[in-house]
């Protein structure tokens, strides 16, 4: 059954009640539309776990975004954030590596190249827990799928359309493109994206919309 959770202190709560003195990881999969805030909940995940005292890593999805040359060859340019622009088998096989107790590199994406780093962060495979995240980390179509259903806990992070445009907007404007070039894409690539990752999702066990200060 779906626990819906409204603050992040609850559900930082109910995450941190899950983790494990011994034994395997707690791998966290948050995934949801682009702009929802993912990254930020993420990272705030692994903070207050650190700070009781367990390492932890943030594991984002977007460093196996495929090269900006790769995508230019699959004529995928115009299309990067949608779920064939990455490497899901690549990252299916990394999430499938964090349980392993592996030492790695996590590729990470660099929003100033804006391409993917493959010395990103170092997973030295002691850590007590991960938080992956990304549009299509609970996907329920092949590769996806099978990362998903390895997860100990699922967390869906949603909001409504307009605070996403105007997250994403903001977000395009920063990046360097124009305000018709951002609204173009948010239109022919984000918003689609996002109805896919909503109608297309394994069940999560969390569901979590926080109050948003667009």
């Amino acid at each position: 059954m779906v626990e819906s959770i409204g603050s992040y202190k609850e559900l930082s709560e109910r995450v941190l009640e899950r983790l494990r003195p011994s034994g395997p990881p707690l791998i966290v999969g948050i995934g949801g539309p682009p702009a929802v805030g993912k990254s930020t909940l993420a990272r705030r995940l692994v903070e207050d776990i650190q700070a009781m005292g367990p390492s932890a890593c943030h594991c984002p999805m977007d460093g196996f975004h495929l090269t900006n040359a790769e995508l230019e060859e699959s004529g995928l340019q115009d299309f990067k954030g949608r779920r064939d622009t990455f490497d899901g088998t690549g990252f299916v096989k990394a999430v499938g590596r964090l349980g392993n107790a592996a030492a790695f590199w996590w590729p990470l994406y660099c929003r100033i190249l804006h391409e993917p780093v493959q010395e990103g962060v170092y997973v030295d495979g002691a850590e007590a827990a991960y938080a992956v995240e990304g549009n299509y980390v609970l996907l329920d179509k092949s590769p996806w799928r099978t990362a998903a259903r390895g997860m100990d806990l699922r967390i869906f992070v949603d909001n409504s359309d307009a605070v996403l445009r105007a997250r994403l907007l903001r977000r395009h404007l920063r990046g360097g493109r124009s305000g018709r070039q951002a609204l173009a894409k948010i239109d022919r690539s984000d918003l689609p994206n996002a109805r896919e990752i909503r109608s297309r999702r394994i069940v999560e066990d969390m569901l979590f919309v926080e109050a948003a200060d667009v």
